[in-house]
């Protein structure tokens, strides 16, 4: 924590679908002896998201809501832009769910102390206070994978025209953390000082942020707006794999199933990313705003999981060590350490792999998932000393080491995952060139051919 900057933490246990522990650790704000506990309400900022998700998957079993008919017909306050390039009958909440709407807004700025804050209407339009661009669709609904806080900001609009006599802060108490047991949690911002208890904000250095009142505001509830704490998230988190598991779980099994299937060609199912197979497989989602960072995991066959919050502008780097450290001390087989054989291959070898590869726009985006735009869409350089290979993305001079997992396979250093490794494969023919690599992160894969 000192290392990081962070002057509070709080984390939560889950073993076999039962919270085991739940403790804080330092300070609510530095420069003060407040401590952090697990009762401690921290921003979660996106893990926001999958809260909206059990909300709005709770009101569709109860028959309020459709998944899958068209959000024009079920949004009573505001309408949809018309796209007259796009079939906006393919809106649905499950493309919003997984990102697959085809909707812009991937995040949105924090709101200071005594600033104005946007209603939801104002965040779709774009208009003041609002900071952010106007709900936007981008491609054709269902067709590719783009996250979209703006998607769940609809979601948002969609929810509070359930009951004109109650808005979306009092739908989630009501269908959602009231039933889990979140006493201590709630979408109401800015989050009133009464409440008690709360992480207040801090910078990359570790001071105190958003003076006077310690703390930022997110009107964007469903996309980022839930605070909580350790143990209600961890209610959370066993509340879905409970309804994974079992027939008596917060949402019915089929549904939780449903939300935990990948919706392709996202990474995510409805609201969760899901990563791994068999008694690997599992649920997380992280949250990062400029003074929070937060995570959650679920592991669907075992019924473990951990949740941790910060509240230091460096958190995420902490969060990586934490869950590790869990990971290690509760003797989960998840993410294990890289084990790297000793392999020595040649100049010879290594000059085969060398060159400029391009993006195979062939490749299907259902396996590309996430790794479409921005880097992705790159061309990469393999250059060698003789000794080693190292990777550089686009024009960029800053080399990343490859570490050789087997002849053709190379382990990605640093690439900055929490989950799982990133690695290369190269593709040999029988002639002994080598056309083409495939770029594999844990839940996706993206192939390049020789430019």
């Amino acid at each position: 924590m000192v290392d990081y900057g962070v002057p509070g933490v709080a984390v939560a246990i889950i073993e076999n679908g039962e919270v085991v522990f739940a403790s804080g650790y330092g300070v609510r704000q530095s420069g003060t002896t407040d401590p952090v506990d697990a009762d401690t309400v921290f921003s979660t900022a996106s893990i926001s998201k999958v809260a909206t998700a059990s909300l709005v998957l709770r009101l569709a079993h109860a028959g309020a809501l459709e998944l899958d008919a068209p959000v024009a017909i079920q949004l009573e306050s505001w309408s949809l832009p018309d796209y007259p390039e796009f079939d906006e009958d393919r809106i649905t909440l499950r493309t919003i769910l997984s990102h697959t709407s085809g909707f812009n807004m991937h995040g949105f700025r924090d709101f200071q102390p005594g600033g104005d804050l946007p209603s939801t209407i104002d965040t779709l339009e774009g208009q003041s206070p609002a900071v952010n661009d106007p709900l936007t669709l981008l491609f054709e609904p269902g067709t590719a994978y783009k996250y979209s806080g703006g998607g769940y900001t609809l979601a948002q609009q969609i929810v509070d025209d359930v009951d004109p006599a109650a808005d979306f802060d009092t739908i989630a108490n009501t269908h959602l953390l009231a039933p889990l047991g979140m006493t201590r949690s709630t979408f109401t911002n800015p989050l009133p000082p009464e409440h008690g208890n709360i992480a207040m904000a801090h910078g990359r250095d570790g001071t105190p942020a958003a003076l006077p009142r310690g703390y930022e505001a997110f009107p964007e509830r469903a996309a980022g707006g839930l605070w909580a704490s350790a143990n209600d998230l961890a209610s959370l988190v066993a509340g879905l794999l409970a309804s994974y598991r079992s027939d008596d779980g917060f949402l019915p099994r089929s549904v939780a199933q449903d939300m935990m299937t990948p919706v392709s060609p996202s990474e995510h199912g409805l609201g969760p990313r899901i990563e791994g197979r068999d008694d690997q497989l599992l649920f997380h989602h992280g949250g990062v705003n400029d003074s929070y960072h937060a995570w959650i995991e679920g592991h669907l066959a075992t019924g473990d999981g951990v949740v941790i919050l910060t509240n230091g502008a460096n958190g995420n780097g902490l969060i990586t060590e934490i869950r590790n450290g869990v990971a290690d001390a509760m003797n989960w087989e998840i993410n294990a350490p890289i084990r790297v054989p000793e392999i020595a291959l040649s100049a010879d070898q290594l000059s085969d792999y060398t060159g400029w590869y391009r993006v195979d726009t062939d490749f299907p985006d259902a396996l590309r998932r996430i790794m479409v735009r921005g880097l992705f869409e790159q061309r990469i350089h393999i250059e060698t000393d003789g000794e080693r290979l190292t990777l550089n993305v686009g024009d960029d001079d800053g080399a990343i080491a490859l570490i050789p997992l087997s002849t053709n396979r190379f382990w990605i250093e640093g690439f900055g995952l929490r989950l799982g490794i990133a690695e290369l494969e190269f593709h040999r023919d029988a002639y002994g060139d080598t056309q083409s690599v495939t770029f594999h992160l844990p839940n996706a894969s993206s192939h390049y051919v020789r430019d």
